[in-house]
């Protein structure tokens, strides 16, 4: 089932340059000269390149070209019948493309980010059912951020702002204050799920790096020494990052992994790559993590590419993986688990059904007048190394938390609503089932569900402009 809450991650080919700072779409005057060099442009690639190339030549004529650049793309492929996988119909019915075209003039690549350092969760949570308050749960922490500085944790929820309880009137406005880094500061109370604790904190903005490599421990139970990384964007910047990370957990003597990959949505190709051949034994080296197929008439890339694992068996050498997945995880995430599947390594998925993204797009850049522009059009379908490519509606987990049937007997209808910090394999669910599952014991619920009752999805939804305004990368 396609996820239809937020926008996925965009997922790209190794080879094109792997960061793309936002999904805002860009706002200019239409039926200008410059408008018509975009939509040019635009059509160009599309005629050679997009994977349903064949219908755009078709209906090429119906499009309406006396419109704002910004608005073309979107409008063009609206005609199309036969690209359904390129994007979702969200909550409201709307259609959603992954393809997308943007302006990136002013954006600039750096390792420092200046902010709070706080990655909210994109649905709003229940405080105060009775007086319509409402509460934002913290997915994110960045190391050495200001809010990890303070003590702030994943899973704690904020229930005031600037002296305010959240509500319908001005959840929009401190969501996107806080997601976006505009207020000055932040004065915030939060709640601690896992003891139900409150305290307040004040946050000055500062630098800290943005790096998707969250977290990694040893979790050592039941005489097993496990390594638990949490990964949240395949970004090629980082890849050195995620690799030391695993060598480190490696040479601590971790024997088995859990990979946590609930909250990211996807990325470059390459760091998928990287990951698998650092994890699995030397046997699988140089075989097909992913293939990668273009329309026949495509004009300007090979039809076929295969993406090849590397340098195996070099840190880790694995007879299974743990990977932990939500409605979340999408593209080079799903690819992971697929691409290994169809080199017989087995995975074990626990979570809930992932959204369902095998497709991906071949990124440019180009300069028109004085717009810097990066378009992105879906190009090429994923296929692992058995020919088989259907995920296109998420993949089913082994353990679905979401279901009170499932085999580990603990379910919360809410996941991935984060409960607790990453590590916390006493609070957090989806954890908790992973090393259970490895160490073939049981899940306390008690341990696992203890403030499942106390926060709920509300019933009010993000408006369209607040859904997928992470800082995405790919």
């Amino acid at each position: 089932m396609r996820r239809v809450l937020y926008l996925a991650m965009l997922f790209t080919m190794a080879c094109t340059q792997p960061y793309y700072p936002s999904v805002d779409n860009p706002v200019m005057g239409g039926g200008t000269a410059k408008d018509q060099d975009i939509i040019a442009y635009i059509d160009q690639r599309l005629e050679n390149e997009y994977y349903w190339l064949d219908e755009v030549v078709e209906k090429s004529s119906y499009f309406n070209r006396n419109i704002k650049w910004d608005s073309y793309l979107d409008n063009a492929l609206g005609y199309l019948t036969t690209n359904d996988d390129d994007g979702y119909v969200n909550s409201k019915g709307q259609r959603v493309f992954y393809s997308y075209i943007r302006d990136i003039s002013a954006s600039t690549r750096a390792t420092a980010t200046s902010g709070f350092g706080i990655g909210l969760h994109y649905t709003i949570a229940i405080i105060d059912a009775d007086n319509g308050y409402y509460g934002f749960a913290v997915e994110e922490v960045y190391p050495s951020s200001p809010a990890a500085n303070m003590g702030v944790k994943r899973g704690d929820v904020i229930t005031m702002i600037g002296g305010s309880y959240i509500n319908a009137d001005n959840y929009y406005h401190y969501f996107l204050s806080i997601e976006n880094n505009s207020a000055a500061e932040l004065k915030l109370k939060l709640r601690r799920q896992t003891n139900g604790e409150s305290y307040d904190v004040v946050l000055q903005k500062g630098q800290y790096n943005m790096t998707p490599v969250l977290h990694h421990q040893l979790i050592e139970v039941e005489q097993k020494k496990i390594g638990y990384l949490v990964y949240t964007s395949f970004d090629s910047d980082y890849n050195q990052d995620m690799l030391d990370a695993i060598a480190e957990l490696k040479a601590a003597g971790a024997e088995e992994f859990i990979l946590d990959l609930r909250s990211n949505s996807g990325g470059a190709v390459n760091s998928a790559v990287k990951l698998c051949s650092a994890l699995v034994p030397e046997r699988l080296n140089g075989g097909v993590l992913c293939s990668v197929v273009r329309n026949k008439k495509n004009t300007k890339m090979d039809t076929t590419s295969n993406f090849c694992l590397e340098n195996a068996g070099e840190i880790f050498s694995l007879e299974r993986l743990t990977v932990i997945c939500s409605d979340y995880s999408a593209s080079a995430s799903e690819l992971v688990v697929m691409g290994l599947r169809g080199l017989d390594f087995p995975v074990m998925l626990i979570g809930s059904q992932t959204e369902g993204k095998n497709c991906g797009m071949d990124v440019t850049r180009r300069t028109i007048g004085s717009t810097t522009l990066e378009f992105a059009p879906i190009t090429f379908m994923c296929f692992n190394a058995k020919g088989f490519g259907d995920w296109g509606e998420g993949i089913v987990p082994d353990i679905d938390l979401t279901d009170d049937a499932n085999e580990m007997g603990v379910s919360d209808r809410n996941y991935p609503l984060p409960r607790a910090d990453w590590g916390d394999y006493n609070h957090d669910i989806a954890l908790a089932a992973a090393v259970a599952k490895i160490t073939g014991k049981n899940v306390s619920m008690s341990s696992t569900r203890s403030s499942s009752a106390e926060l709920t999805k509300s019933d009010i939804s993000m408006p369209c402009e607040v859904e997928g305004i992470r800082n995405y990368m790919d």
